[in-house]
């Protein structure tokens, strides 16, 4: 299945009352240009006690994203940078900021882009690759089809790497196979900036040091000396779209064969985990395939799932109705 990346961007921003004229006004101190300083040199504030619940408050209950206090230093040096960058010296204003009706909520998803940690390059897991050949295609005798028409979810895609790296592998394995590649992937994220790169599918090459020369020589465009661009018929096989799981239930979509969730169950506290899964058990059809980062949850049980024993990767597979 082909789809246009740019056709269907969900986003839970309300509308802003006012006019264009009245945003733009609104907005003016907080996208200030940032002056020729050296303000990255400057030590962080010291943040309240009292404030800092304020703010992880804040964080888990628009991402459900829980900061602990041994990562308190991990926010006072993303709220600096940003603070800075937008000549804002105290942590109190840029909460109030922030949480305004106006323009807070474009501010906010500046900040969230901030707080998501984008670190990722292609072909990180190969084992779920084969994992998905053996315990999905192989044992559902899919070869004998002609085709391979599957419906994929990459939760948490970041800036695109994982959900590109599943589109390679499955134009590879099809063509391998002299079967027609009829997949699609659907990948979300909460960070816009995030989704914005991935639609672009330019990446430096430092990103790329894992996977195979011949897929990189066959799938990639090179730019330049240390840039890459994925080839376009990839690209239209993955659609990026914009999801905060707290609001997981308003996906539209069902029926996956397979959703990958790899390095995203970190960022929550277990009553979260255990909804995003039981989430996502109801999305698989069965027989569909549940793959997490190894180590991310433990002693999670569903009366729908059964654990797969494969490798070292952590995955579920949908037994029952």
């Amino acid at each position: 299945m082909l789809y246009n990346s740019v056709d269907l961007v969900m986003t839970d921003i309300d509308p802003i009352n006012g006019t264009d004229t009245d945003i733009d006004s609104s907005l003016k101190r907080v996208t200030a240009p940032v002056s020729n300083t050296s303000w990255h040199l400057e030590e962080m504030s010291e943040m309240g006690e009292a404030l800092f619940c304020k703010w992880v408050e804040l964080v888990e209950l628009r991402t459900g994203i829980r900061i602990s206090e041994m990562r308190k230093s991990f926010l006072l040096s993303k709220l600096s940078i940003r603070m800075r960058e937008i000549k804002i010296d105290d942590y109190q204003q840029y909460f109030d900021v922030v949480n305004d009706k106006r323009c807070g909520q474009v501010e906010w998803e500046t900040l969230v882009d901030r707080l998501t940690v984008h670190e990722t390059r292609f072909w990180r897991d190969e084992s779920i690759f084969q994992l998905i050949e053996k315990e999905y295609i192989e044992k559902n005798n899919l070869l004998n089809n002609n085709r391979l028409d599957l419906q994929v979810w990459s939760v948490g895609c970041a800036t695109g790497e994982e959900p590109y790296s599943l589109a390679v592998w499955f134009e590879h394995y099809c063509t391998m196979n002299n079967i027609d590649n009829r997949q699609g992937i659907h990948a979300t994220d909460i960070s816009l900036a995030a989704l914005a790169t991935a639609r672009e599918g330019l990446y430096p090459q430092s990103r790329l040091t894992n996977i195979p020369e011949h897929y990189l020589n066959y799938y990639f465009t090179k730019k330049n000396k240390d840039k890459y661009k994925i080839n376009d018929n990839l690209k239209e096989r993955v659609c990026f779209t914009k999801l905060n799981l707290m609001d997981v239930d308003s996906f539209p979509f069902s029926d996956f064969d397979i959703i990958v969730c790899q390095n995203v169950m970190i960022y929550f506290d277990q009553e979260l985990r255990i909804k995003l899964l039981n989430a996502f058990a109801d999305y698989l059809k069965v027989g569909g395939i549940l793959i997490l980062g190894a180590g991310e949850m433990l002693g999670w049980n569903h009366p729908k799932m059964e654990s797969l024993n494969f490798q070292s990767t952590l995955a579920f597979q949908r037994a029952y109705e």
